[in-house]
C-alpha cells in the first residue's frame, strides 16, 4: 500500500480536527485502517504509527504498533492494529519525557512530555468496542496519533526542535 504523506507544520489537513467515523461509514474506514496497518508494517516506510489526516483524510482512524520500546520494532514480535474513533479515557498523572519524530515533519525531532500510562477506547477491525491499557512507548505512539486527529503536531508540544543530522 502506498500513501502520499501530508507534510508541513501549517498543512491545513494536518491542522484540522478530524470527524468521528459514523456507523454508516464504519466498514469503509475499517478497510482504510487495515491498509494503514499494512503501510506501517512495511519497513521501507519507517514509522510506528499513522493517522488518517497524514494521508489526507480527516476521519478519526489510526494505525499503531503496540511496542514497548524502540528496539522492539526490529524483532517484529509486536501487534500493529487499527483503531477507529480512538479516545483516551484515562491516564496517569505521571509523565514521561522522550524523543519523537513524525512522518509528516521530516527531518525534525524533539523531546515531548506524554502520559506514562493511558487507557484508550476504540472500535476494532471486527466492529467491536475495545478498551486497553497501554504504557511506555506504546502509550506514547497512541497519544501522538490521537494528537494528529485533533490537529496537533508533536512540534506543538516539544520544547526544542532538533534537525536530523545528515548520515554519511
Amino acid at each position: 500500500m502506498h500513501f502520499d504523506i501530508q507534510t508541513g507544520k501549517t498543512n491545513e489537513i494536518l491542522r484540522t480536527k478530524s470527524e468521528k467515523v459514523t456507523s454508516a461509514e464504519m466498514r469503509k474506514y475499517i478497510r482504510l485502517g487495515e491498509d494503514m496497518v499494512g503501510y506501517i508494517k512495511n519497513p521501507d516506510n519507517g514509522g510506528v504509527g499513522l493517522a488518517a489526516p497524514q494521508i489526507g483524510i480527516n476521519k478519526r482512524v489510526i494505525a499503531v504498533s503496540l511496542i514497548h520500546d524502540r528496539d522492539e520494532k526490529e524483532d517484529e514480535n509486536y501487534r500493529t492494529i487499527a483503531m477507529i474513533n480512538p479516545e483516551i479515557t484515562d491516564h496517569t498523572e505521571e509523565m514521561e519525557y522522550d524523543n519523537e519524530g513524525c512522518l509528516s515533519i521530516p527531518g525534525e525531532h524533539g523531546d515531548v512530555d506524554r502520559w506514562k500510562r493511558i487507557k484508550v477506547s476504540y472500535i476494532d477491525s471486527s466492529l467491536r468496542p475495545q478498551s486497553i491499557l497501554l504504557s511506555g512507548f506504546a502509550a506514547r505512539i497512541v497519544q501522538h496519533e490521537v494528537d494528529h486527529l485533533d490537529g496537533v503536531l508533536f512540534t506543538d508540544r516539544v520544547k526544542k526542535i532538533e534537525k536530523a543530522s545528515a548520515k554519511n
